[in-house]
C-alpha cells in the first residue's frame, strides 16, 4: 500500500477530530442557551483493504476514521425560575408548536412574549404560538367584563344548636313543660306541670321580670285562680302591662309550641334585647322550678354580596333567628338606598336530630334595587337534605355564611395564569377567570430525526415521523410550568473531557502524517 496510506489515514483523522472539536466547541458555546439539547459525534472505521486472503485469516489494513452520525442529547434540562408569567417550561418530552407563516416549528424553550396584535409569539422570532385547535392564541389586553345579576347564592356553616344568650329577638324555656312526662300544652293545668313541686292556692303569685325588644324593662305580677291553665301564664306574659302582644313596635308575643316550651317572640324582629324571667312570689304556697324553664335564645348575623344586572354590588344582612328546637328563620334585609327586599324571609329551616339539614320553606327571595324596574330573584340554596353539605345545627360557634354566588361586578383584564396542562387563562379585576386557550404539544417518535433549525427551533423531517399532537399531562409529554424556561443539558465536565480527548486524537493523527512524511524522506534519500 506504501506510505500514503498511512498519511490519508492521518488526514481523516485530522478532519474527524475537527468535526469532534466543533461539535464539543458548539455544546461549550450553548451551555447557557435556554433549551439547548446537547450533541454527540460518533466516529466509524473507513473501507478496510484486503492485502490478503490466503487460508489464514484475511490480511487487512484500515483507510482511515470517519464521521458515522452525531446524536442529540434529549434529557431534561434543569427549570430555572424567570418570574415571567409568559414564560413556560415543559418537564417531560413535549415540544411547544409555533407558526412561521408556511409551516410549524417546534420548541422546548417557552421564552414567550405578545407581539403588537397582542398574538402570544416566541419572543426570538415572533413566530405565533399554536393551541390545540390549531389557531394562533390571543392575549385579551385591555377587554372587560360586564356584571352579572346573581340569581344563586350557597349558604354553608353551623347554627348553634345550644340556645345560651339571656337577650334575643326570641326566646323560649330551656326545657320544656310536662305533665306526667308529656309535653303540656296551653289547656295543661299548673298544679299538674312535673316542675311544679307545691300546688298553688288562690292568691299564689307568679312575678314576671325582663325586658321588652326596645330594652325597656318589664315587671308584671300574674295572681293564680284555682284550676288556672299554662294559658293564664301565656295571657299574663301577652297582657299590656308585661310584653304587650298588641304592641306591634316594641310587643312580643308569648306561646307554646308542640314540644312544650313557652316562646316569646318579638312583634317586629330585627331586636336583641328580648329577656323574660318567671319566679314565685315570695310569700306563696305553691311552687314551680322555674329555674328548670329560663327563657334563652339565638340569634346569629352573616352577610353577603348581591350584584344586580349592571353589576353593582349590594350587601345584604342575614338574620338567622331559632323559632324552636332544631327550626330557624333567616331574615334579610339592606340599606334603604341599595333598594328592598320584596321578599326577605326563609321560614322553617329544620334539622334533623343529628345536626343535618331537613328542610325550609322556600328559598327564593325578591330584590328590587333602587334605578332598575325589575325584581331580581336570587335561589338559596341551603343544602341537602340527611346531609352536612350546607347548613348544619351543631353544639357550638354559629358559623353560617353565603360561601358562592353567581353574580359579580364589572371588571378589567389584570393578568394570565398558566396551569401544569398549558391552559391559559384570562385573570380579571372582578375576580371572573376566563379561558384563552390551550396550548399544543408535539411528540415525536424518533427525536434525533428532528433537523435544528437555529433560534432554538426544530422541524420535522420523514426521520423524525409525523408529530403526535397533545395537551400538556398526557402520556410522555410532561407538564408545563409558568414563571420558568428549561436550561440547557450541557454537561461542563463530559464536555472538557471530550474536548481533551479530540485534541489528543487531532494530535496524534498529525504526528502519523510527520512520521510517514519523514519517512517518505528517507526514502526519497537512499540514492545519496
Amino acid at each position: 500500500m506504501g506510505l500514503g496510506g498511512a498519511l490519508y489515514a492521518g488526514v481523516s483523522g485530522i478532519r474527524a477530530h475537527q468535526n469532534m472539536l466543533d461539535i464539543v466547541g458548539n455544546n461549550l458555546a450553548n451551555i447557557n442557551t435556554y433549551g439547548y439539547k446537547s450533541s454527540r459525534l460518533l466516529f466509524s472505521d473507513l473501507l478496510s483493504q484486503t492485502m490478503s486472503n490466503g487460508s489464514g485469516n484475511p490480511l487487512q489494513v484500515g483507510k482511515g476514521v470517519k464521521v458515522a452520525s452525531t446524536t442529540s442529547n434529549f434529557s431534561q434540562g434543569t427549570l430555572e425560575a424567570t418570574n415571567n408569567a409568559l414564560d413556560f417550561a415543559i418537564q417531560g418530552g413535549g415540544f411547544f408548536v409555533v407558526n412561521g407563516g408556511t409551516k410549524d416549528f417546534f420548541t422546548r424553550v417557552g421564552s414567550f412574549d405578545t407581539n403588537e396584535s397582542n398574538y402570544l409569539v416566541d419572543s426570538n422570532t415572533g413566530y405565533k404560538v399554536i393551541d390545540t385547535n390549531g389557531n394562533s392564541i390571543t392575549i385579551p389586553y385591555n377587554t372587560t367584563v360586564s356584571g352579572k345579576a346573581t340569581s344563586k347564592a350557597s349558604l354553608t356553616g353551623n347554627l348553634d344548636a345550644s340556645s345560651a344568650s339571656t337577650t334575643a329577638e326570641i326566646v323560649m324555656t330551656s326545657s320544656a313543660l310536662t305533665s306526667s312526662s308529656t309535653a303540656a300544652t296551653a289547656t295543661t293545668t299548673l298544679n299538674s306541670l312535673d316542675t311544679n313541686t307545691t300546688d298553688y292556692i288562690a292568691g299564689d303569685t307568679v312575678l314576671i321580670t325582663g325586658n321588652k325588644p326596645d330594652g325597656t324593662s318589664v315587671s308584671a305580677t300574674y295572681t293564680y285562680v284555682a284550676g288556672d291553665t299554662v294559658q293564664k301564664i301565656l295571657d299574663a306574659l301577652n297582657a299590656a302591662t308585661a310584653f304587650n302582644s298588641a304592641d306591634t313596635t316594641n310587643g312580643a308575643t308569648a306561646s307554646i309550641d308542640s314540644a312544650g316550651k313557652i316562646v316569646v317572640k318579638s312583634n317586629t324582629g330585627g331586636k336583641d334585647n328580648l329577656s323574660v324571667t318567671l319566679t314565685d312570689g315570695g310569700s306563696n304556697t305553691g311552687k314551680t322550678t322555674w329555674t328548670s324553664h329560663s327563657f334563652n335564645g339565638t340569634t346569629y348575623t352573616s352577610s353577603l354580596d348581591i350584584f344586580d344586572s349592571q353589576g353593582s354590588k349590594h350587601t345584604v344582612s342575614m338574620r338567622f333567628t331559632k323559632q324552636g328546637d332544631n327550626k330557624w328563620d333567616m331574615n334579610t334585609s339592606m340599606s334603604s338606598g341599595d333598594g328592598t327586599i320584596t321578599t326577605s324571609k326563609i321560614s322553617n329551616i329544620s334539622f334533623n336530630s343529628d345536626g343535618t339539614f331537613a328542610s325550609s320553606g322556600s328559598t327564593t327571595l325578591a330584590f328590587k334595587f333602587n334605578g332598575l324596574s325589575s325584581t331580581q330573584s336570587v335561589i338559596f340554596s341551603l343544602g341537602t337534605s340527611g346531609k352536612s353539605d350546607g347548613l348544619s345545627q351543631n353544639g357550638g360557634d354559629s358559623t353560617a355564611a353565603a360561601t358562592s354566588q353567581d353574580g359579580y361586578e364589572y371588571g378589567s383584564f389584570d393578568s394570565v395564569s398558566v396551569d401544569s396542562y398549558g391552559t391559559i387563562d384570562a385573570l380579571y379585576t372582578n375576580g371572573i377567570t376566563k379561558t384563552v386557550a390551550t396550548l399544543k404539544i408535539a411528540l415525536f417518535n424518533n427525536l434525533n430525526g428532528l433537523s435544528r433549525e437555529g433560534d432554538n427551533l426544530y422541524s420535522q423531517t420523514s426521520a423524525s415521523g409525523e408529530p403526535v399532537y397533545v395537551t400538556a399531562g398526557s402520556g410522555s409529554a410532561g407538564s408545563i410550568s409558568s414563571g420558568y424556561l428549561e436550561g440547557s443539558n450541557v454537561d461542563m465536565a463530559t464536555e472538557l473531557t471530550a474536548l481533551i480527548t479530540a485534541q489528543r486524537g487531532f494530535q496524534l493523527n498529525t504526528k502519523v502524517i510527520t512520521t510517514a512524511d519523514e519517512i517518505l524522506s528517507d526514502t526519497v534519500n537512499l540514492k545519496r
